[in-house]
């Protein structure tokens, strides 16, 4: 519609120009209409008829009529205010007309400065629907304005930018707190309870359920070599007493080296049998006065695995009717 009226426009607009400029003592067009014209409570369009009628107000040169009723249109605190985007960059561009039609190209300047602030790349005005002091007026406006429009866009790239480091920071804590419940959920704790009863055993048993294995390993070595020599003792020295017995029965006399050896042999039975009770004593008493009611162990397991697809599932279905009874198989996948 607005293309409909753009040749209309352009030959309309410097007529009135010229009239207002005509010699001293004669009226503007808009000034002499302006009794005629004067703004009236009109129903309420929609924002594209409503463009549509402020188009027909410009081709009629209805200055004044149009500004008052875009005065109306574009005030927010308005009851019914024009609301689509784009019908507003518009209709600024109309108001902007039509006070320049009636001579306030000062006051102009208003509607031009809010669409470029609204939309910083904004495009100059169409010449062939606007008349070109329209667009020159247009021009001049947006360069005064390039200075605050810099700043702006400096702006709003410093808060995009700003935006964007919050949001990858909250997504990564996101990842963090997500990873972290993951290994939570991972990890098992396995409590396992300790008994008195087995802290008596000897052989660093004791130590070994309190979760002391380097001394439990060094109780363990210890008594086994203890025992390990006692044991050997009590051999040779039992061989060597029966070896020594049987010369007594037959009344001869043994070898001087029998009775110095068995006296060896009977010493060191009798050293690493008390060496090992009192290491085996040591180790008890230790792991009693260490004693750990229970221990706690961390140990992996896996996660659950998620199917993505859903399994074939099949039900009977059993229907009974007045008259009949029907049977079927349900199924879902």
């Amino acid at each position: 519609m607005v293309a409909t009226f753009a040749g209309t426009f352009c030959f309309v607009f410097p007529a009135a120009a010229d009239e207002s400029a005509g010699p001293a003592g004669s009226a503007p067009l808009a000034t002499a209409a302006s009794a005629d014209h004067a703004p009236v409570e009109q129903e309420r369009l929609s924002d594209d008829a409503e463009l549509a009628r402020i188009v027909g107000l410009v081709d009629a040169a209805k200055y004044e009529e149009c500004a008052a009723r875009l005065a109306h249109l574009l005030d927010p605190k308005s009851p019914h205010p024009l609301v689509q985007p784009a019908i507003i960059e518009t209709a600024r561009i109309y108001d902007a007309t039509c006070l320049m039609g009636l001579g306030k190209d000062e006051q102009a300047d208003e509607p031009l400065r809010a669409a470029i602030r609204k939309n910083p790349q904004m495009r100059p005005p169409d010449s062939l629907i606007f008349p070109a002091r329209v667009v020159d007026r247009f021009l001049k406006v947006r360069e005064q304005l390039f200075g605050e429009l810099r700043a702006s866009e400096q702006k709003a790239i410093e808060r995009a930018r700003q935006e964007a480091a919050a949001k990858q920071k909250r997504d990564n804590e996101q990842w963090e707190y997500f990873l972290r419940l993951e290994r939570v959920a991972r990890q098992e704790v396995v409590v396992r309870k300790n008994s008195r009863a087995v802290a008596l055993l000897p052989f660093g048993v004791g130590q070994f359920q309190n979760g002391n294995k380097p001394l439990g390993w060094t109780f363990l070595a210890a008594e086994t070599a203890l025992a390990g020599t006692a044991l050997t003792s009590l051999g040779v020295f039992s061989h060597l007493n029966m070896q020594a017995a049987s010369f007594a029965a037959r009344r001869e006399q043994p070898s001087t080296r029998v009775n110095p050896r068995l006296h060896n042999w009977h010493l060191t039975l009798a050293l690493s049998t008390y060496a090992l009770l009192a290491v085996t004593a040591l180790g008890i008493v230790e792991a009693e006065a260490s004693f750990v009611p229970e221990v706690r162990r961390v140990r992996e397991r896996p996660l659950p695995k998620f199917r993505s697809e859903r399994g074939l599932s099949m039900l009977p279905d059993v229907s009974v009717g007045p008259h009949d009874v029907t049977l079927g198989v349900r199924g879902a996948f």
